[in-house]
């Protein structure tokens, strides 16, 4: 088995694999996740729910994260509990892409295990749209180049900001609201936030395309990627568990 960990800024997801078969997954708050016994007792109750004989048999680790203070208390509870050495993801890595970017230390090893999973998957040219508490766009081309790409604010970043810089606004549901021009300050706010997104989103994708000259699959992920892939103006495929894949793939192609 091979557990696969994502470390956001919001969230912590652990993905658990039997081969090819993602058969657990676990979310916890980053912040709640301090020490790596806290870490390893999250990790262990996900691994001893999902494995048959309900003993910890973990044969590697894969770690992609954005948080450099919990980056080595997963790695510490990898070791310790788990007697794993973690694969974790950097640019450093021979990925199976090349990275063509000015300094290839700045792209996010998040970005990197979508590249590599929409790369793999697809084998086409992909835009990789991840909705967390940022809004990422990632080109990879068919050739297995990492093209770069483009980081907005996150829907939930937006909208919190918004309301707590307006002293007469206030927080609402993120949800499709059912028509664009609002006819109160509640459905002004919901039609603003949600449908100002979406033409975000059509708008980078119309302008990648542009600059790159081909034409691309449409690939959505995480937390709000759901939500969106519907409601813009080219057909997209929302796949929740893109980054988790790419780590697994990372792993098997490094061990």
């Amino acid at each position: 088995m091979i557990l696969c960990i994502d470390i956001g800024n919001t969230n912590v997801v652990m993905g658990l694999f039997d081969n090819d078969r993602l058969i657990g997954q676990a979310r916890f708050a980053t912040s709640n996740l301090k020490t790596a016994d806290e870490c390893g007792l999250r990790a262990y109750h996900l691994v001893q729910m999902h494995h048959p004989e309900n003993k910890v048999e973990v044969d590697g680790v894969a770690i992609c994260s954005v948080s450099p203070y919990l980056t080595p208390r997963m790695a510490k509870m990898s070791r310790v509990y788990l007697k794993c050495e973690p694969v974790i993801v950097s640019s450093e890595l021979d990925l199976g892409i090349s990275v063509m970017l000015r300094n290839p230390q700045e792209v996010g090893a998040d970005r990197l295990a979508n590249a590599v999973a929409a790369l793999n998957i697809y084998e086409d040219n992909c835009i990789v749209i991840d909705l967390g508490t940022a809004t990422t766009f990632d080109l990879v081309s068919r050739s297995g180049e990492y093209l770069g790409g483009a980081i907005a604010p996150g829907i939930e970043a937006a909208s919190s900001s918004l309301t707590h810089k307006a002293a007469q606004l206030f927080s609402v549901e993120i949800a499709p609201p059912n028509q664009c021009i609002g006819k109160s300050t509640e459905e002004a706010l919901k039609s603003g936030i949600f449908w100002g997104q979406v033409e975000m989103i059509n708008g980078m994708i119309i302008r990648i395309e542009q600059e790159f000259k081909q034409d691309c699959k449409i690939i959505f992920t995480g937390g709000y990627g759901h939500m969106f892939a519907e409601y813009i103006d080219r057909d997209a495929e929302y796949n929740p568990t893109l980054t988790l894949l790419g780590l697994k793939i990372i792993y098997e192609m490094l061990s």
